[in-house]
């Protein structure tokens, strides 16, 4: 599950639909106003995918209803799909579809899906974006742990320093997953992870659960995590 907070409205189903497109590189909008032949039609989530030339034009309708989504839903939402000129449209439902909305999606370009199908859909492109994203960070902090480097030579190695460049150590070892990732093309944790806290100066040690709990910690603590290096080498 990359996105692990389950929605608790329509409006919270839009927009963590619309933060998971952000994520992967893609541009949505929510409660798009389109103009079509047949007039002024609102789109729930509207994407365009510019990782494909020409981009790739994507529409989510969300439907937080207590009761399975009707066949008539689904014709209604193939219209649109047709009238935007969509690649591809998803129906992401909280309690399913009826097998008549079944049926009316075959052989056609609408995929019906709940929230965690939807999210599994783009599971591996956003562990690979995700990973990118860290690894822009990761590669600075890596070349900082480098005991062979010849900065190492020019510290003034006091009982002080060499705590606080334990510390530093410490801290940096969340970022050694993402550099391994880069170079492996193979991403593996076996969660839960219990990780020194980047974010601490002292021993304390975070548990993580999930992918999601990973990289939103790795990416927050990295600017401030560089600073402290940079700050380490310059005395």
């Amino acid at each position: 599950m990359l996105i692990e907070k389950t929605p608790n409205n329509w409006r919270d189903l839009e927009n963590l639909t619309a933060k998971l497109f952000v994520e992967i590189g893609c541009k949505p909008e929510v409660k798009k106003i389109i103009e079509t032949a047949r007039g002024k039609i609102e789109i729930d989530v509207y994407i365009k995918d510019f990782s494909y030339a020409p981009p790739l034009l994507l529409i989510c309708e969300c439907k937080y209803w207590s009761k399975r989504i009707p066949k008539s839903v689904v014709h209604s939402f193939r219209t649109v799909a047709d009238d935007c000129g969509a690649n591809r449209g998803y129906i992401i439902s909280k309690s399913g579809f009826q097998s008549g909305a079944i049926e009316a999606s075959n052989n056609s370009n609408i995929v019906l899906v709940d929230w965690i199908q939807f999210q599994n859909i783009f599971y591996v492109r956003w562990l690979q974006v995700m990973t990118e994203n860290l690894y822009e960070y990761a590669d600075v902090i890596f070349d900082y742990m480098d005991i062979l480097a010849d900065r190492m030579n020019k510290v003034n190695w006091t009982r002080e320093n060499e705590n606080r460049y334990g510390i530093l150590m410490r801290q940096s070892s969340i970022y050694v997953l993402a550099n391994r990732w880069a170079h492996t093309q193979s991403h593996k944790i076996i969660f839960p992870l219990k990780i020194q806290n980047p974010t601490s100066k002292t021993s304390y040690t975070v548990v993580l659960n999930n992918y999601r709990e990973y990289f939103d910690l790795a990416l927050s603590a990295a600017p401030l995590l560089i600073s402290d290096w940079q700050e380490f080498f310059s005395r």
